[in-house]
């Protein structure tokens, strides 16, 4: 029988406040890294201490008021909603700091940089220190979702051409896969384009191919379409496009939008030099 352990204990971080101008030897050796997680807010615990190492009072004739949490990268940039607030609690030296988890949803995993600074009784901001070597920046380790998430939303917003032996430009979005590693596989794609004044056909090709190669949709198939004769200004959508291939069995590994604009040798320049097609402007892909 496989037996798995679970712990619940604060992410807690040993600060130490310099209000002597000197350290004992009973030192903190090292600053650890705090990890947080995607999907959740993310509380953090501060043991605020002096150099003795024992905990300041926070709320009664406190040493050390307006303790703030700097998050950055490690470039130094800071997170939109830095600084956050530091909360004293009803423990002495003990201060909370809450990470929400909306903070979290467009950084990868990555290692952050971290600050405290805090207001001494002379109104002077200072720096609070991760350990006893005088250390005031720490480290934070940003993991992925510790819940279950939707896939995100791929949008398209830039194209390439390509030339046929007709001399038609046929335009595609890069390749979307439809294959994830996940507990339930996706059945279908979802796809909105935005058009503008665009006159000609649009379509959702697949492939089964493992890989995108220059071969990949030269026979690829096409699964729904949409001709437009006179130029027009709307949202496209192609909902439900099924990942199963009706002939084969198989699932496809990629799809794409493409489309074509009228033949040139009817519509080209020649006939008609004041002539538009239009744009698509955006393709927006959900699974």
């Amino acid at each position: 029988m496989q037996k798995i352990q679970s712990y619940l204990y604060p992410n807690r971080v040993i600060l130490i406040a310099d209000l002597a101008g000197f350290t004992v030897e009973n030192t903190i050796v090292y600053a650890k890294t705090v990890k947080i997680y995607k999907g959740v807010d993310n509380v953090i615990q501060f043991d605020v201490q002096n150099a003795d190492q024992k905990r300041l009072d926070l709320v009664n004739t406190p040493l050390v008021t307006n303790l703030k949490m700097n998050v950055m990268d490690m470039s130094g940039n800071a997170l939109p909603n830095s600084p956050y607030t530091v909360s004293t609690t009803s423990i002495t030296g003990i201060g909370t700091v809450t990470i929400p988890h909306a903070d979290l949803a467009n950084i990868a995993h990555q290692y952050l940089q971290y600050s405290v600074t805090a207001t001494d009784t002379n109104s002077n901001t200072i720096p609070l220190y991760t350990d006893s070597r005088f250390s005031a920046v720490g480290k934070i380790e940003v993991i992925g979702y510790a819940t279950p998430t939707p896939h995100a939303t791929t949008i398209y917003d830039r194209f390439y051409g390509e030339i046929n032996f007709m001399g038609n430009v046929i335009q595609h979005t890069s390749a979307t896969p439809c294959k994830f590693y996940e507990a339930v596989p996706t059945t279908s794609m979802n796809f909105s384009i935005h058009l503008t004044n665009f006159i000609g056909t649009i379509y959702v090709e697949a492939t089964e191919d493992m890989t995108v190669s220059v071969e990949s949709f030269a026979n690829a198939t096409k699964l729904q379409s949409m001709t437009y004769s006179v130029a027009t200004t709307t949202t496209l959508t192609f909902n439900n496009v099924p990942v199963a291939n009706p002939v084969t069995g198989q699932n496809y590994n990629y799809m794409r939008v493409s489309w074509t604009f009228p033949d040139v040798w009817q519509y080209g320049s020649q006939q008609n030099p004041n002539l538009t097609y239009g744009t698509v402007d955006l393709v927006t892909v959900t699974h």
